[in-house]
């Protein structure tokens, strides 16, 4: 119930506010795990736009450390957890870090057991969107940051001999025209990863491919 509600919602934010163009949709396989992996340019819309598009039930593993005040987090943390969403903190300091650690933990295992589930998990890497209504870190219009690499991690832990989880980038291009968002969303080709490789390197492999689908 919680997802057919988290469709509706997207559905009518994207018809209100949106032109959407999408392209690659195919590259997204009908069943078995995927990890979706995605420029974050509007803290609402990019969301939307995947629960809106893709014919399957997709998680999102979420950041809830700009929530300040602690009923409102406890609101959004259960809402999450209705909604089968895991939960991270972002770039906390050292003793914000010791108090989140578990939490982090946790969101990591849940994020790992939502793709041995056979299900879609969408990350979003930058950890920051480009427009967003909370303290961020500033981005120019046509920046995306460094890819953090727990998505990578995620994908290795998550990676059993008899199940193969592909990883599918995501590109997002914004413009506003006419008092609407003009938006191209485009899947990429599914991604091999060498986990021998480092995780950082990998990360900005996939930031790469991910900042050519999101071009003009």
């Amino acid at each position: 119930m919680a997802w057919h509600s988290i469709r509706a919602v997207s559905e009518r934010n994207v018809a209100r506010d949106l032109q959407l163009q999408v392209s690659g949709l195919d590259n997204l396989p009908l069943d078995g795990p995927v990890l979706l992996v995605a420029r974050h340019y509007h803290h609402l819309y990019d969301g939307c736009a995947v629960m809106a598009t893709v014919p399957r039930e997709v998680r999102v593993l979420v950041g809830l450390d700009w929530i300040e005040r602690p009923l409102a987090l406890r609101g959004m943390q259960a809402a999450c957890r209705t909604a089968g969403w895991p939960v991270v903190y972002r770039n906390t300091s050292e003793i914000e870090r010791a108090r989140w650690l578990p939490a982090l933990r946790e969101g990591m295992r849940q994020s790992i057991q939502i793709l041995r589930d056979g299900k879609v998990l969408l990350v979003f890497p930058e950890g920051y969107p480009t427009i967003d209504p909370h303290p961020a870190p500033a981005k120019r219009d046509d920046e995306i940051l460094p890819f953090q690499p727990g998505f990578v991690r995620i994908a290795r832990d998550a990676q059993q001999s008899d199940i193969a989880i592909r990883t599918i980038p995501l590109g997002f291009h914004y413009e506003h025209l006419e008092g609407r968002w003009f938006v191209r969303m485009r899947f990429g080709a599914p991604l091999e990863f060498d986990f021998s490789d480092r995780a950082p390197d990998i990360a900005e492999h996939v930031r790469a491919t991910v900042a050519q689908l999101s071009v003009a």
